[in-house]
């Protein structure tokens, strides 16, 4: 039997490698980094594509609630799951299930982060509806992003390129087991190899073979969903229970435990946004290869970022390879190589604040 079709956005990120532009208050899915719109406006309009508007939820601290109804005002506040505190993908995607298999048992889910970059929505629409087709079978569907570089900070799947099956042009491949993110001389081989995919984090499966799936391959975690579930409509019990349960993300619960998945190719440009060198490399550069975002000033400067939001403007002289960012939370001055650090900083603020 098939239900109708679902999409599910993450939105509860807290986005700390974009300080001093990204905060707790505001995290980066409710900015304006890049694409013109908020990262969570721009994937809820991909989604609408090919799910109806009705389908289309979205799960988060109650705390964003306002944050995420201003930058989606057609959103109804009964699409908008709320999650008592953050625990991390694995907790979080119980929850929508509970919430989800109630109004359709038989109902496909597609799962997104809600700070992704992807242009081609054409492209994504397509392919994403030929993994939920994919997805009636007993599976659960991935989409791989095909690596251009040896990149250190994405997990990484691997796939069987003798193990093919093609739905409506797609070719969805058996996936042999997923790798935490590797050292470069790891990434590297993995790169040379070719079956080798970046784990873009979107999943797709039926919400029935989830529970299923976290029966066979994750019994505590299967536990929590019923019990979760008995307490749904408790308040107290419901809290307290999700309270209780360990933080883990789905990829280790899940995903690198059950056999039955698989993955496909995407064929449209994908950036995470993971952090400010994202932006360089997704924004236009001058002739000296630097990004000025607003009208800042760079005098003899080369492969650097300039990002501001402020009326101020910032002048870069006789640097390279640099990162400043100047938003009215704070001021950012960086190696371009050591921008991944930023969540250092963080750290560092929040433990003065405590």
């Amino acid at each position: 039997m098939s239900g109708s079709r679902y999409a599910l956005i993450m939105a509860g990120g807290q986005g700390t490698r974009f300080w001093p532009y990204s905060t707790e208050k505001k995290p980066k899915q409710f900015l304006d980094i890049v694409g013109g719109s908020s990262l969570i406006g721009q994937t809820y309009e991909r989604l609408k594509e090919f799910i109806l508007r009705e389908n289309i939820f979205i799960i988060a601290d109650g705390k964003y609630l306002d944050l995420t109804l201003n930058s989606i005002p057609e959103l109804e506040r009964s699409n908008y799951i709320v999650e008592p505190s953050p625990k991390n993908t694995a907790p979080c995607l119980i929850l929508a299930n509970i919430v989800l298999s109630k109004i359709d048992p038989e109902g496909v889910l597609l799962v997104v982060p809600a700070d992704h970059y992807i242009p081609d929505k054409d492209k994504f629409s397509k392919e994403m509806q030929d993994a939920m087709s994919a997805a009636e079978e007993r599976a659960i569907i991935t989409s791989g992003i095909k690596p251009y570089i040896p990149h250190t900070g994405y997990g990484y799947i691997k796939f069987e390129n003798n193990s093919v099956q093609n739905i409506e042009g797609t070719d969805f491949f058996s996936v042999e087991e997923f790798r935490e993110k590797p050292s470069l001389e790891l990434a590297e081989k993995y790169v040379k190899a070719g079956n080798y995919f970046w784990n873009s984090g979107m999943f797709i499966y039926k919400f029935k073979y989830f529970k299923e799936f976290l029966e066979e391959y994750a019994k505590d975690y299967h536990d929590f969903y019923i019990e979760l579930e008995k307490n749904i409509d408790d308040d107290e019990g419901f809290k307290k229970t999700f309270s209780d349960v360990v933080p883990e993300s789905i990829d280790y619960v899940l995903m690198e435990k059950v056999k039955e998945v698989k993955m496909f190719g995407a064929g449209f440009e994908w950036n995470d946004v993971g952090a400010w060198l994202s932006v360089y490399e997704l924004n236009e550069k001058d002739k000296n290869r630097n990004v000025n975002i607003k009208e800042n000033i760079i005098i003899d400067s080369a492969d650097s970022l300039v990002y501001s939001t402020e009326d101020k403007p910032v002048a870069l002289i006789g640097l390279d390879n640099v990162a400043v960012i100047n938003t009215e939370n704070g001021i950012l001055v960086s190696r371009m190589d050591k921008l991944q650090n930023v969540k250092n900083v963080v750290d560092l603020l929040n433990k003065k604040k405590s």
